[in-house]
């Protein structure tokens, strides 16, 4: 039978295995509701800093109770109670894990023996786990999930600090970028405006990137007018953009969504945001809506509108008319506009101003855009093969689809299947749409006018093009919106702009039409500045194609 010593290590044996453990093994006793370590050992006690054990009779005692005891005084009297402990805590720089295990004698605790394990790997890797959960990769924004967990802990727990507002920056068009670019540009467009939103945001506020090209900022403080701080954060979205020497724009609709309207559930909030943002996207984008019930009412028919966009193109509903362009001088008709028009079987005429974005957003103006410009070329060559003088045929061509390669190729193509003489067709761009990727733009307008069509800005007045700009563009004719012109006798400072646009065009070469002229009076007052073309109801309504082919017949 082996000797004892041979079966069980020595006491210095076991000293040293407990030394040479990665993990911290000690024992704690009481006296007169003190901690101290009667023992502690293990590589992690180094690791720790912490002090050497002490017995009872130290006299500095109370000096060697060190801080990882005092911070979990309340674990240590519940095991001085009798029961297990397990818990995780911090101490220092590290993540620990402790158990803790009472010796009972005699129906008494006497020490309690513990053991605790450095889990920081562990730990930092489930915060990774857990930041991955929560936050957008690209952008490091917390993410939809995080919000919709922020937003239930703060309002159904009747927090004070309840948000005041929900605002979604929805970007506009940011598929041209993806499309023109690439999905790498793209992805730097969505990172550079979230590090401009973040950087903008108040104090008290959250930005969170709800997915795609959407950014949630929660409103946590009181704000004067949050319609100025939304206005604030559109303007700095507005700002140019370089990437891979490429200088362009993006606009956003951002929809608000205010919290002291009780909601359901915590997405309707959000939802209510969301429908203000696809509100705003139908009037255009580029600017503010605030939610309102009867708001959803709209967007409800709107939706219902969808559905029938594809229908009336899949069944022809849709016809072009035709707004002249007259010289202010001689008062003849030197050019037309092609409008399209819908008359909907239930609901009647529908403006383009409704339907257009709507078709935007469901991605269906690029057949309409090709629709039109077919159709426009092959009306000229019906008008001139009627006997009528030829005259320019404008075309609006959306900022949709002026960013797609193969929009040069398309209108080679149209204007060669079509028979059009490409020095009666004007293309109309607007000003907003030309500046979201500048040098693009201008290479392909360069590229138009070297076809023979001729170029236009349309809405000039509206958008944020500079004068640098303007001057690059190889453009014929600038065209006045027709808010500046309908506001000549009311508003001041119209006519003073409406004079420096007519100067800065004609500086530039280029042919001046103003818009939406409905009297003699505003007639009077362009023909005075020199403004070379006008349109507007005083001279006549956009006209069907048989009934416009009588008046310029009439000119022949």
């Amino acid at each position: 039978m082996p000797h004892e010593s041979n079966v069980y290590p020595s006491t210095n044996d076991l000293l040293r295995i407990v030394q040479h453990n990665m993990n911290l093994m000690f024992v704690i006793r009481k006296q007169k509701e003190q901690f101290y370590f009667s023992f502690l050992s293990g590589k992690l006690k180094e690791k720790l800093e912490l002090p050497d054990a002490v017995t009872a009779s130290d006299r500095d005692i109370k000096n060697i109770d060190s801080t990882f005891i005092l911070l979990h005084r309340t674990k240590l009297k519940q095991a001085f109670t009798g029961k297990e402990i397990t818990f995780r805590h911090h101490f220092h720089s590290h993540y620990l894990f402790t158990m803790l295990s009472p010796v009972i004698k005699d129906d008494e605790v006497i020490e309690v023996v513990g053991t605790t394990m450095d889990i920081t790997s562990f730990e930092k890797s489930e915060q990774q786990i857990e930041f991955m959960v929560t936050h957008d990769i690209l952008t490091k924004l917390p993410n939809r999930q995080k919000l919709l967990d922020d937003l239930d802990e703060i309002i159904h727990n009747n927090r004070q600090d309840k948000p005041k507002a929900i605002m979604i920056c929805d970007l506009d068009r940011l598929k041209n970028v993806n499309d023109t670019l690439g999905q790498f540009a793209g992805d730097q467009v969505i990172t550079l405006i979230a590090d401009r939103l973040k950087k903008a945001t108040l104090e008290a506020c959250q930005v969170y990137r709800l997915g795609g090209d959407e950014f949630v900022i929660v409103i946590g403080q009181q704000v004067s007018d949050l319609k100025v701080y939304a206005e604030q954060i559109l303007q700095i979205v507005r700002q140019p953009i370089i990437i891979s020497n490429h200088d362009f724009y993006m606009t956003a609709t951002i929809g608000i969504s205010y919290m002291s309207e009780k909601a359901c559930k915590t997405e309707d909030y959000i939802n209510r945001a969301s429908v203000a943002v696809h509100y705003g996207k139908v009037q255009g984008g580029n600017r503010i809506s605030e939610y309102t019930n009867k708001m959803s009412e709209q967007y409800n028919e709107l939706i219902l509108l969808e559905s029938d966009i594809r229908k009336a193109f899949k069944f022809n509903e849709f016809t072009l008319s035709y707004q002249p362009k007259v010289d202010v001088y001689t008062n003849d008709i030197v050019g037309v506009e092609a409008l399209i028009r819908w008359e909907h079987g239930k609901k009647g005429k529908i403006p383009p101003s409704i339907f257009i974005p709507i078709a935007e957003e469901i991605g269906m103006i690029d057949q309409i855009g090709k629709w039109v410009l077919r159709e426009a070329c092959k009306q000229f060559v019906r008008w001139r093969n009627s006997g009528a003088n030829p005259v320019m045929v404008a075309v609006n061509i959306s900022a949709f689809e002026l960013q797609q390669p193969d929009f040069l190729p398309r209108v080679k193509q149209i204007i060669k299947e079509t028979g059009m003489d490409p020095y009666y067709l004007e293309i109309e761009i607007t000003e907003n749409s030309v500046m979201q990727n500048t040098e693009e733009c201008i290479e392909m307008m360069n590229e138009l006018r070297a076809m023979g069509v001729s170029l236009s800005i349309d809405d000039f007045g509206t958008g944020y093009s500079s004068m640098g700009y303007l001057q690059k563009f190889p453009i014929n004719y600038l065209k006045i919106d027709q808010s500046f012109i309908k506001e000549l006798f009311e508003e001041s400072g119209s006519a003073e702009i409406i004079k420096a646009m007519i100067q800065l065009a004609h500086t530039f070469g280029l042919k001046v039409v103003a818009e939406g002229v409905e009297g003699e009076r505003i007639l009077s007052f362009i023909r005075n500045e020199k403004c070379d073309y006008y349109q507007g109801y005083f001279y006549s309504k956009p006209l069907e194609a048989d009934v416009m082919e009588e008046k310029l017949l009439a000119f022949s």
